[in-house]
């Protein structure tokens, strides 16, 4: 285990309940999907990896287990194309990124915040 200073992205569908409400669930399954997908492709384009999936949201590092001397900026300019690509999805989402120090073990791609 080491401590890195990563930026993590974590973008959330908004409204996923009213939207699973209003449409048959194997459609929904595909609006998922295909976020999923776009968002995996926007963040991997920008050196970034996607740490996994959770519900209808994707969290991703920029500095793990590649550090880039930018991973910041990647990671800002991987979060507005995201949101520039929602629309098109279908989906509203909230898009949140911080950077700090982070434990981790770089054969898994697990990162947890450290306490100073």
């Amino acid at each position: 285990m080491q401590r890195k200073t990563v930026t993590v992205v974590f973008c959330d569908v908004t409204g996923s309940t009213a939207l699973g409400e209003a449409i048959d669930p194997e459609a929904l399954r595909a609006v998922l999907a295909r976020y999923f997908a776009r968002m995996k492709d926007v963040v991997e384009s920008h050196g970034g990896t996607v740490e996994k999936f959770i519900g209808d949201a994707v969290m991703a590092v920029f500095g793990v287990p590649r550090v880039h001397e930018d991973d910041a900026l990647r990671a800002v300019r991987a979060a507005a194309e995201m949101r520039d690509a929602l629309p098109e999805l279908g989906v509203e989402a909230r898009i949140g990124v911080n950077t700090g120090e982070v434990v981790t073990d770089t054969e898994e791609r697990l990162a947890s915040r450290a306490r100073s």
